[in-house]
């Protein structure tokens, strides 16, 4: 449920000059190509379109990533169009660790109502070898199509398992699933979004976010989840990574009312917890 907005202004104060050096990680794409300059970053798409530097769109600056997605195309086996920070060790959560992040999506206005899910951000996860393959991210971000009841809007689903190798026995004996609607959908803005989440797989851990659009700024609180559990227990090898772009998960079987989908990303970070993260992590700056 969309919770009451809180403004936080205050935490939009000097933050200018410390935001790029205090992210552990930062693509602003603004290299002019799709690594962002950054070493490590990886790419999942099937052609040369699916994944582009626009010169044209950005949130800040000149550069943005187009992720863009065909019906039929496959990448890493499956439907999508997505850049990752998988490699790239500063980036990565596990449980017990409390990390800001930040990104804007640009939703463009010839974006088309559909009866199926697009996913635009993943807190995705490394599999310990007794786990199913096919296990779903720890946290992700998607499109929710309207409903007869409530329009279409932009939620955070969260997944998490208390029990060591609970897919040896029983895929889904402990998993937990929560929704948090966070915004309406509004198509040709970029949503701006700040998370601090506290990894736990126990309900000890926190999901807070905020959000604001390129067309009606000022950051608003939407999110304030307290003592969840957010992640899964996995062996220690194992962690957790960003993806970002485009993922539509019921092209796996079969076609939607829709044959295409294109979104731009820019400015994603990520800072370790401190007093400072958001301003670390704000995509405006």
């Amino acid at each position: 449920m969309l919770i009451t907005l809180l403004t936080v202004q205050v935490l939009l104060v000097g933050f200018a000059t410390s935001a790029s050096a205090a992210a552990v990680f930062r693509a602003t794409y603004e290299t002019g190509d799709t690594s962002s300059g950054v070493t490590g970053i990886g790419l999942a798409g099937c052609c040369t379109y699916s994944l582009t530097v626009d010169s044209t769109l950005a949130r800040t600056g000149s550069d943005s990533v187009r992720s863009d997605l065909k019906y039929g195309d496959t990448a890493a086996d499956g439907p999508r169009a997505e850049s990752d920070a998988e490699s790239i060790t500063a980036a990565r959560f596990q449980p017990g660790r409390t990390q800001w992040y930040g990104f804007s999506v640009y939703i463009p206005s010839t974006w088309q109502a559909d009866t199926a899910e697009d996913i635009l951000f993943q807190w995705h996860h490394t599999k310990s070898s007794c786990d199913d393959p096919s296990r779903s991210p720890a946290m992700f971000l998607e499109v929710l199509p309207a409903t007869s009841t409530a329009a279409s809007r932009l939620r955070l689903r969260v997944d998490s398992d208390p029990v060591l190798c609970d897919y040896q026995d029983d895929a889904s004996a402990s998993l937990n699933k929560t929704s948090y609607d966070l915004a309406t959908l509004t198509t040709g803005v970029w949503h701006d979004f700040v998370f601090q989440v506290d990894w736990q797989y126990t309900q000890t851990g926190f999901i807070k976010a905020w959000h604001q659009t390129s067309k009606a700024p000022g950051w608003a609180q939407v999110l304030d989840a307290e003592n969840v559990a957010d992640t899964y227990n996995d062996d220690a090898s194992t962690y957790g990574y960003l993806k970002w772009g485009i993922y539509k998960p019921s092209w796996r079987d079969g076609a939607t009312d829709v044959t295409e989908r294109v979104v731009w990303h820019d400015n994603i970070a990520v800072a370790t917890d401190s007093a400072d993260g958001f301003d670390d992590v704000d995509p405006t700056t």
